[in-house]
């Protein structure tokens, strides 16, 4: 294949994913990774992409916020294996928080169908929340405010003060994207105020992420990942890297 009709292959991906790893072209292309680095350079000097950490991305995706249903449909087994791991971390008796997003909607999954006793639910996510309710073993509290289209999330002031209410034993944190220095950053203020607010409110953070949110870029620093007191994650630390992640902190790998 040439090189113009590589390019162009490259972007129909991006069009349909928004992001693209270089493994993957390397494997779709039939050529070297050299090559394919080579691609997205070119196309980046173009301002038509903007490389990753093995890989890249659409320009727009560092500030723009997918939907719902695009990110429910992404790396969907990948994040039920961070599922599992997570709903080892629950114990009977917790009041556990599951911040909006649809890897904590998978540990919420897996939670309800293994209905362990005595365990209060709080979530800002209305899809967590409506999948739970039913659950007559869990305690499901879900906090108020207003709801954004895009993802179901709840956030505001309003939920921010509700959340100060509660008493929160374990916390699982999702993240719209990690930076290359290991900050977790958000799209919105709103949602930045909210994850500080509720690290604050929470006995022991834990962050679950797959790889792909990892080497990206939003508008707002929420948190440093050496904040958290474990994560849960595909993402191949090097030793420098986990280091200057979790100097203290445990991560999980799956």
């Amino acid at each position: 294949m040439i090189s113009v009709d590589r390019k162009k292959f490259i972007l129909d991906c991006l069009q349909q994913n928004e992001t693209v790893t270089t493994s993957a072209l390397v494997q779709a292309l039939h050529v070297t990774a050299m090559t394919v680095s080579r691609d997205l350079k070119q196309l980046e000097e173009n301002g038509l992409l903007v490389r990753t950490h093995g890989g890249a991305m659409l320009p727009n995706y560092i500030v723009a916020e997918t939907s719902y249903a695009k990110k429910k449909m992404r790396d969907t087994e990948v994040k039920r294996r961070i599922a599992g791991t997570a709903l080892q971390q629950i114990r009977a008796g917790m009041t556990v928080f599951f911040d909006a997003g649809t890897t904590t909607f998978e540990i919420a999954d897996r939670l309800k169908k293994a209905a362990p006793a005595n365990i209060t639910v709080v979530t800002n996510d209305l899809h967590i929340g409506v999948h739970l309710y039913s659950q007559p073993e869990i305690r499901t509290i879900l906090l108020g405010g207003v709801v954004l289209p895009e993802t179901g999330a709840v956030a505001g002031s309003m939920a921010t003060e509700q959340l100060a209410r509660y008493g929160i034993d374990l916390a699982f944190i999702g993240t719209a994207a990690i930076t290359e220095d290991f900050f977790l950053v958000v799209p919105t203020e709103s949602k930045c105020v909210f994850k500080r607010k509720l690290l604050a409110m929470s006995e022991v953070s834990i962050l679950v992420a797959d790889r792909s949110k990892f080497r990206k870029k939003k508008l707002y620093k929420a948190a440093h990942m050496s904040e958290m007191d474990r994560v849960i994650t595909d993402y191949p630390f090097t030793k420098a890297e986990a280091k200057k992640a979790m100097p203290r902190g445990e991560i999980i790998a799956i």
